[in-house]
């Protein structure tokens, strides 16, 4: 197949799969790089699993940008929360002139320790204070280096 007939093909497969966001493919023997803009990480993701599905697709260089969430500064984290897959209900953030305090109740370390690392990404945030509980029966993490890789 022809550079000129793989790129349409192409083209419209990002059309197809890119749900009217602006995205851009250009093709150089078989791989495709994507530049543009959509609305979450599943569209991101979907639109190359898509191409790579082709024969003649040898590769995705996928450089599409997820925008940050607008609104305010608790909109952005639960925006941020839904989009890695954290339990959003139950946790709320109280910001004063970069000074972050997290509260409320997460179901795990993991989601806690999350949210604490999402809050961090906002704009103007100079400081976070993690107050989330867990319930009382949440599993710890290891102290005792268990996990520790071997030198």
């Amino acid at each position: 197949m022809d550079a000129k007939t793989l790129q349409e093909i192409v083209s419209i497969e990002v059309e197809r799969v890119s749900g009217g966001a602006p995205v851009k493919a250009s093709v150089v023997e078989g791989v495709v790089t994507l530049t543009g803009e959509v609305k979450d990480d599943a569209r991101r993701v979907l639109i190359e699993q898509e191409l790579l599905r082709l024969p003649e697709v040898l590769d995705v260089h996928n450089h599409l940008h997820v925008p940050t969430p607008g609104g305010d500064v608790q909109t952005q984290f639960l925006a941020l929360l839904e989009r890695a897959g954290v339990p959003t209900s139950g946790m709320k953030l109280e910001e004063h002139e970069g000074v972050v305090v997290l509260l409320g109740r997460a179901s795990s370390w993991f989601d806690r320790d999350a949210a604490e690392r999402l809050a961090w990404t906002l704009p103007g945030v100079r400081s976070v204070e993690n107050r989330i509980s867990l319930p009382p029966d949440a599993v710890q993490p290891d102290d005792d280096g268990a996990g520790d890789v071997l030198a």
